[in-house]
């Protein structure tokens, strides 16, 4: 930005009339083409954020193109412009053109209280249309299996209100999800994502083993017929009773044996990485904020007991980034996979995948409903001196791209474009 001469013999005359520049100092004329620069080029169409470092890798890989058409980002360029924190900023490909420009950033600390600042400050700077976020949250295992992602609809703070001798009594502000973005969650199809993978057999004994391990019954599982397709349920029951894995009660469940419960214990313990693909789900389901994490199984009954009948996700941050967004109306999107269903068996072997596929879930839904238009008159006027300058300056997001002048100006859409 040194040689401002330059810059403004490169742009177009007509360009920079319309941004008013006409009549000023050299000086002041200088500050406001840094001006002008600095609160155009960041702006986003959709801003990203994860509380967590492990959460930001996952959404910073899942974002990456794999091709020069995409989908995905091709570069992910750091910006750190002083004023607020540091983020990363992409342009978002699909079929070879720009989708939409976004930027993705995480707080030092998880929870509301570091997340709420943090995202509001980015959010003024940048003025996405779009407040975005992925991680890892609990699930209720009545209605959840570890690895499924849940996108939060509605989310709210399930730890405001008052809390008395006689108890607590919530006062629970909910946020609801866009009725087409809710469609196009409930329609989702995971399949597709490199995080899906149909279970081998022998995961899904060793899935049915541990869910004995954990108490539960994976007859009334809610994951059990992605582990146990249709018509393989009585054989591979038989097949662990005959090896003498299982054992079978007169009402007819099963229950681990002890060279059951030895072998789910030695292979739970060998794994330490976790799965790389699972059958797992995508549920729009409620999902309730707290300011701790939860390592309690009765905080479902507790949560039931607010007046929230079904909760499948808690969580720390979601409620927050629906709030930041709805008071600036923004639309916004929280996606989180299940690591763990809030009780005291935690052993994070489910979090990196959690993580993983929640990112995936999130960039999927916004390539579906996400998409340019050129109808945001005031942001093309805006923005398109200063595309044209990048372009020659080599200089910005678009880097050596040399983005048409207006690309950067159109306003993003919401929108869904039909099945995955």
């Amino acid at each position: 930005m040194d040689n401002w001469l330059t810059i403004l013999r490169i742009a177009d005359t007509e360009r920079w009339r319309r941004t008013s520049f006409d009549g000023l100092a050299p000086r002041a004329l200088r500050e406001s083409v840094v001006n002008h620069y600095r609160s155009s080029v960041d702006r986003v169409d959709v801003l990203v954020v994860a509380a967590l470092p492990e959460e930001f890798d996952a959404a910073k890989a899942a974002g990456l193109a794999m091709a020069p058409a995409g989908p995905g980002v091709l570069r992910w360029e750091e910006r750190d412009p002083g004023d607020v924190p540091p983020f990363l900023w992409g342009e978002y490909r699909v079929d070879g053109r720009v989708r939409f420009t976004m930027a993705l950033a995480r707080p030092t600390q998880m929870g509301g209280r570091a997340t709420g600042p943090f995202a509001a400050s980015l959010v003024d700077r940048l003025r996405p249309a779009l407040l975005a976020m992925c991680g890892v949250c609990a699930g209720n295992p009545a209605d959840t299996a570890l690895g499924d992602v849940v996108v939060g609809e509605p989310v709210y703070e399930w730890d405001e209100g008052k809390r008395s001798a006689a108890g607590f009594e919530g006062d629970h502000r909910q946020y609801r999800l866009e009725p087409r973005w809710l469609r196009a969650v409930q329609d989702f199809d995971p399949s597709g994502l490199a995080s899906y993978g149909d279970a081998s057999e022998d995961e899904a004994l060793l899935w049915f083993l541990e869910q004995l391990h954990r108490g539960r019954q994976p007859r009334s599982h809610p994951a059990r017929d992605a582990y146990f397709p249709s018509g393989t349920w009585q054989r591979r029951l038989a097949q662990l009773e005959e090896q003498g894995l299982i054992r079978r009660e007169p009402t007819g469940e099963a229950a681990l044996t002890s060279d059951g419960s030895d072998l789910v214990r030695r292979r739970l313990y060998d794994d330490v990485d976790g799965p790389r693909q699972l059958p797992f789900r995508v549920l729009a389901a409620p999902m309730a904020s707290g300011s701790a994490v939860v390592a309690d199984p009765d905080v479902w009954s507790r949560l039931k007991a607010m007046g929230m009948r079904m909760v499948s996700a808690v969580e720390m941050e979601a409620a927050t980034i629906a709030t930041v967004a709805h008071d600036r109306g923004l639309a916004w999107l929280v996606a989180k996979g299940v690591m763990d269903h809030a009780d005291t068996r935690t052993d994070d072997r489910y979090r990196q995948f959690a993580a993983r596929a929640s990112a995936q879930v999130m960039f999927a839904l916004l390539e579906r409903l996400v998409a340019k238009t050129a109808t945001g008159k005031q942001r093309a006027t805006e923005m398109a001196g200063t595309v044209g300058i990048l372009s020659a300056y080599g200089r910005g997001g678009a880097g050596d791209s040399c983005l048409p002048v207006g690309a950067m100006g159109d306003d993003v859409t919401f929108r869904s474009v039909g099945p995955r």
